[in-house]
């Protein structure tokens, strides 16, 4: 049989090592064994009756055909009433794009925003499909370690350091997988003064463990902290944790409208638009 030739970007990555766990978790799990699966951010309470019903309903109802590229109007307009509620900003409906989980969202805003070599900030401990996603993009990760005696967080110096002509983007993880890390809005203001001298770098802030807080008072997210930087902020979140919809596929971002555009263009060649039962 003759060789079959993989493009670069398959063959410069890995497959997503917390799939391959949880697929291996599974595996022992149906031989008998006792597992505790830790793999992946999967909730341990069942998707809430109410959402189940409205899935079942949505079937019955028709709603069974293609969607906007960038979701219902329905629920955008649910997205920007919930970004109003945790940031106080307002964003108008054209700034939200709709996708098959938030992974999916994370790796279509890169593929639309980062040419080849472009670097990419990640502080570690990250989680662990961050740097193949800028990789697969032709892009570079460029790892900063984030101690634990720093709370496992980024500090300002560390990100000043990093950042170089070719830096496009930060992504910034909070609530943190796999750490819990979480920054204060004190900690966020600091890295916007950092960013305010680097006006092409971006920000990609992966905020999907944002209702999951046993902490003391409430999360800020960065665009709430540095509001002067919402032009460069791309918000990213979804509902697979906190309502246990991980099968659901459903995430969104919230951002910058070329940027928005250019993932809803690529979006209609990949996948057309958003489960209409989701």
């Amino acid at each position: 049989m003759p060789e079959f030739k993989l493009a670069k970007r398959v063959t410069s990555i890995q497959p997503s090592p917390s799939t391959a766990a949880a697929a291996r978790a599974r595996d022992l799990k149906a031989a008998g064994r006792d597992i505790v699966d830790m793999t992946v951010g999967e909730p341990d309470f069942d998707t809430p009756d109410i959402v189940k019903d409205a899935g079942i309903a949505a079937i019955h109802d028709g709603k069974t055909k293609y969607t906007a590229v960038n979701g219902t109007l329905e629920l955008r307009k649910a997205i920007a009433g919930r970004m109003q509620r945790h940031t106080g900003i307002d964003y108008p409906l054209e700034q939200i794009t709709v996708g098959g989980g938030g992974k999916q969202i994370i790796f279509v805003a890169l593929m639309a925003s980062i040419d080849d070599n472009d670097e990419v900030i990640i502080p570690a401990p990250y989680w662990v499909s961050y740097p193949d996603m800028v990789v697969a993009n032709e892009g570079k990760p460029v790892i900063i370690a984030c101690p634990e005696a720093d709370g496992f967080k980024l500090k300002p110096e560390a990100l000043e350091a990093a950042i170089t002509p070719k830096t496009r983007w930060l992504i910034l993880n909070t609530p943190s997988n796999p750490t819990g890390a979480v920054y204060t809005a004190g900690e966020m203001k600091a890295l916007g003064k950092v960013l305010e001298r680097h006006p092409r770098v971006l920000v990609l802030t992966d905020e999907i463990y944002d209702e999951i807080w046993f902490g003391e008072g409430r999360l800020v997210s960065l665009v709430e902290a540095a509001p002067h930087l919402k032009d460069r902020i791309f918000v990213v979140n979804g509902v697979s944790k906190s309502y246990a919809m991980t099968g659901w596929r459903l995430g969104y971002g919230v951002g910058p409208l070329p940027l928005v555009n250019a993932i809803n263009k690529l979006q209609s060649q990949i996948s057309s638009c958003p489960s209409s039962i989701s």
